[in-house]
C-alpha cells in the first residue's frame, strides 16, 4: 500500500511551534535543519522530517524512529527493509510518500514560468515532442519532469542516472529493463506532483497533516 502524506505552509511556525516540533527529531537532523539559511527552506525540511515521523509512528514505529534513518552510497536515505519512504518539497508544499511493498519515489513542484528549451537535453526526442505539441507547454513539462524525478528518487541512484535514459510512457517509466508505475497527485493547480514505484499501484491514500 502507498500512502501520500502532504502539508502547506505560508508563514514562519509561531517560536512555541517551531520548537515544539524541532525537539521532536534526532540531533542529527536538527542541526541540518538549522544549516539552511531562508526560514522557508528550513520549515520545509522540518516539515518532511515531521510527516515522516508521523507516518511511520502510525504504523508501528516508535516515537525515536528517525534515529534509525541510514544512508545508501548514493545518500538515499532509508530506515529498514519493511517500508520505503521518500520525500520532496516546492514552493510551500511538502509531501512524504511510504510504501509498505516496494520502492517508491515522489516529486512536487510548483510550475514557475522557465526557458523549457534550457531542459531539451533532458528529455527524449518523443517527450519532446509531446511538449511542443501540447496546449500547455509549461504544464506538460512540469508533468514529464516530475514523472522522471519520481522514478529517479525511488531508484536511489538520483542525477548519476541521466534523465533522457528514463522513458516516460503513460503512466508507465522505463529505466533499462526496468518499469516503473507512476500515479498523479492533485495537490493543487499551480503544481505538479508524481509519485512512482516499482511495482503497480492498486492502492494509493492521500492525507492531509495539519497537526503542526
Amino acid at each position: 500500500m502507498i500512502e501520500i502524506w502532504y502539508t502547506h505552509f505560508h508563514e514562519p511556525f509561531t517560536d512555541e511551534t517551531w520548537n515544539a516540533c524541532l525537539q521532536k527529531m534526532p540531533e542529527a537532523l536538527q542541526t541540518q535543519t538549522l544549516r539552511f539559511v531562508r526560514w522557508q527552506d528550513r520549515l520545509a525540511n522540518l516539515l518532511g522530517k515531521t510527516l515522516l515521523r508521523e507516518c511511520l509512528m502510525k504504523h508501528g514505529y516508535s516515537p525515536d524512529c528517525l534515529k534509525k534513518i541510514t544512508y545508501t552510497e548514493y545518500n538515499r536515505p532509508f530506515i529498514d527493509g519493511a517500508m520505503d519512504f521518500n520525500i520532496s518539497h516546492s514552493g510551500n508544499y511538502v509531501v512524504c510518500a511510504i510504501n509498505t511493498a516496494g520502492r517508491i519515489g515522489v516529486d512536487v513542484e510548483r510550475m514557475k514560468p522557465l526557458k523549457i528549451e534550457e531542459f531539451k537535453d533532458c528529455m527524449t526526442s518523443e517527450e519532446w515532442r509531446t511538449i511542443q505539441d501540447a496546449p500547455s507547454r509549461l504544464e506538460k513539462f512540469y508533468e514529464l519532469w516530475t514523472l522522471k524525478e519520481s522514478v529517479i528518487k525511488g531508484d536511489g541512484r538520483g542525477l548519476s542516472l541521466p534523465l533522457p535514459d528514463v522513458r516516460v510512457e503513460g503512466e508507465i517509466v522505463r529505466v533499462g529493463n526496468a518499469c516503473w508505475y507512476a500515479k498523479k497527485i492533485n495537490l493543487d493547480s499551480h503544481y505538479s506532483c508524481h509519485t512512482a514505484a516499482n511495482h503497480e499501484i492498486s492502492s494509493l491514500q492521500l492525507h492531509k497533516y495539519s497537526d503542526c
